[in-house]
């Protein structure tokens, strides 16, 4: 008997092992989830797992994953469940942070009887997904067959396996939110300038974005590291801020500078330099927005003569 709890427990041990694994190596969340959810029941004896995330501007959870063996679809498909309708179980979970263990003859399930009716609930075991003091989710467990006594083995077990999960989802957001940042840029750069270089506080190039890309030629594989004033030609002193000042005070002063391309030609623009600082104050990366200067032809336009020049010398053949 003994032999046999020690294999239950390094089975266990392996089991959370290969979750971490999962979470380490899965940048797919919907893959990542469905994993989980799938594997999750067995290590606790039950056959009944979902993932649901909470959403924090609409207070409502909404399944991620769900699985129950034999069935391709389950009771939590699709479901959006409001916060207020669930105020007992909402607040053990957001506010404490606390596991719930929910029994349907209770009589204080958490749940409204509508969704009792759509779990077919008997017991079930609801652990929060919490990481960095957000919350995120919820982890839901119960069995189908008959109601399941839950351990405390078992509550520990699901609550590592909910760490698991709260850093997977904490990432995809950290993701989507770096997504939607980078696209706020592109956009606001697009509407102020013709394209933005950004170095370090070296002024080593980190990268070269679309529209500058198409001014100067050079891509950010190509130049990522180098200096920016020995790629553009420029000296040091033109390639640092200067400073000017008007009635509110000091401010980054604009330069009219003449670039090299990637193939030698110059191409004149306006620079305007920005300095990103950390928490501590200190630099740590320059922006440079470039605007061509009207009547200035950049590496793009020079390549597309180019090519309308080939057409013209190499008229196509008439079909015979």
């Amino acid at each position: 008997m003994a032999e046999r709890e020690e294999i239950s427990e390094i089975q266990i041990l392996a089991s959370l092992l290969g979750v971490a694994e999962m979470v380490g190596g899965l940048t797919d969340i919907e893959e990542l989830t469905a994993l989980i959810a799938r594997v999750t029941p067995g290590l606790v004896r039950v056959d009944r797992c979902a993932i649901m995330a909470y959403d924090e501007s609409a207070r409502e959870f909404r399944t991620l994953s769900s699985f129950a063996p034999g069935m391709k679809r389950t009771p939590f498909d699709g479901l959006t469940v409001q916060e207020a309708e669930i105020p007992w179980l909402a607040q053990r979970l957001i506010a404490l942070r606390l596991p719930a263990l929910i029994k349907a003859t209770s009589g204080e399930s958490g749940l409204s009887p509508a969704l009792q009716q759509r779990f077919s609930l008997r017991s079930a075991l609801v652990v929060p997904l919490a990481a960095r003091g957000r919350f995120l989710g919820l982890l839901w467990l119960d069995d189908t067959r008959s109601p399941h006594y839950f351990t405390s083995e078992e509550i520990n077990i699901v609550q590592g396996i909910a760490a698991q999960v709260a850093i997977a989802l904490d990432g995809a957001n950290l993701a989507d939110r770096l997504d939607l940042e980078q696209r706020r840029i592109e956009a606001l750069v697009g509407a102020l300038a013709d394209g933005l270089i950004v170095a370090d506080r070296d002024l080593r190039i980190v990268s070269i974005d679309t529209g500058a890309e198409e001014m100067v030629g050079w891509q950010t594989s190509e130049v990522r590291g180098r200096r920016i004033y020995e790629i553009l030609d420029i000296s040091p002193a033109e390639a640092s801020l200067g400073w000017t000042r008007d009635r509110s005070g000091p401010a980054f002063a604009a330069k009219e500078l003449r670039l090299r391309t990637r193939d030698g030609h110059p191409v004149d623009c306006v620079v305007q330099g920005a300095a990103v600082r950390g928490d501590d104050g200190e630099v740590v990366q320059i922006l440079y927005a470039l605007r061509r200067k009207a009547g200035t032809r950049g590496y793009v336009d020079r390549l597309m003569d180019s090519i309308d020049g080939l057409v013209s010398i190499h008229p196509a053949e008439p079909p015979e």
